[in-house]
């Protein structure tokens, strides 16, 4: 059910946003050029497996993920970006059969390259497929009746995806990422994520 929510407040958003994104199209279309902006803005959900066995037993295949990342484009088609992402689940430890909740919060730093992929003559309906990389700091927490870990971890990540533009400054962004990370004790808590945004550049 809350990821149901989740889904329906994102398309929420962007019905909402639409009628407004539209009538500031209508009248920049002149004045700036057909390229990607300087600054991009997109929050969206997603979903994040686990390398390691042990933690599909525990917590599933596939918890949900919320996500937030800013964008500066720096050169070109070079573009620095910030990204968090915030993971809560809960789940049942295999042997005592006892509630146990993981929470993974990072803040990471990365770069991507965009290739612009004319779909039409116009600055409407623009295609971005990206590649990109980076690193980040990993909050980890595990809490359950046998003990809390908590513990911060340095981690990368590698993704590719593609941007669409149905319009100048509202986008839509897919992008699957492989991130890899360990705990202190050197168990694997990397995977990958599939995650879906909209957004805006200005």
């Amino acid at each position: 059910m809350k990821k149901l929510i989740v889904l329906v407040m994102l398309f929420a958003m962007m019905l909402v946003g639409l009628p407004f994104l539209n009538a500031q199209e209508a009248e920049t279309d002149k004045k700036e050029p057909c390229d990607a902006k300087t600054f991009s803005l997109s929050v969206g959900a997603g979903y994040r497996n686990f390398s390691e066995d042990l933690f599909k037993e525990v917590y599933g295949n596939a918890p949900m993920t919320i996500n937030v990342d800013l964008g500066v484009r720096v050169w070109k088609s070079l573009e620095i970006f910030v990204h968090t992402d915030y993971l809560k689940v809960e789940g049942e430890t295999t042997l005592t059969k006892e509630d146990t909740t993981l929470t993974i919060f990072p803040i990471e730093l990365g770069a991507r390259y965009l290739a612009n992929v004319s779909i039409t003559k116009s600055c409407r309906m623009k295609l971005f497929p990206y590649i990109g990389a980076g690193a980040g700091y990993y909050s980890i927490k595990e809490e359950n009746p046998i003990g809390t870990v908590d513990e911060n971890r340095v981690g990368f990540f590698a993704e590719g995806g593609l941007r669409f533009y149905p319009m100048k400054s509202f986008f839509i962004d897919a992008k699957l990422k492989q991130v890899v990370l360990k705990s202190e004790n050197g168990t694997n808590l990397g995977g990958f994520a599939y995650m879906g945004s909209i957004g805006v550049s200005f």
